[in-house]
């Protein structure tokens, strides 16, 4: 939804940008890690990769020491179509929040520096 709204082009579906996202974030993650950080189902995350795999946004590795375990990462043209999204987005949150008087601000910052503490699982 953010990369179509920020770059003016469907680069990929709504998971797919959450997945993204998620992975630019957190750097190289198991697809089970991907779909609990990004609130997806395993289903949907592991048809979502299949399609960010095909069109050249993320690669698949084997763990060195585990080969069950599958890593997924970004690629160059991933990483740019996450910060082209992500500046979009930014410039949209930085319009929305410029509306709130400084005493608003200051809430929403605990608020979501509370969130960002909570546990994740």
């Amino acid at each position: 939804m953010w990369s179509q709204r920020s770059t003016g082009r469907a680069t990929c579906p709504r998971q797919g940008s959450e997945s993204c996202f998620t992975v630019w974030a957190c750097g190289p993650l198991a697809a089970h890690r991907i779909a609990v950080l990004a609130g997806l189902s395993r289903a949907s995350v592991s048809s979502v990769v299949n399609t960010l795999e095909r069109d050249g946004h993320v690669v698949r590795s084997r763990e060195h020491d585990d080969r069950r375990l599958v890593t997924v990462s970004l690629t160059p043209t991933g990483e740019d179509a996450v910060r082209d999204a992500y500046g979009g987005q930014h410039e949209v949150e930085r319009d929305l929040y410029a509306a709130l008087g400084a005493g608003d601000r200051e809430v929403l910052a605990r608020l979501l520096e509370s969130l960002l503490d909570a546990p994740l699982d």
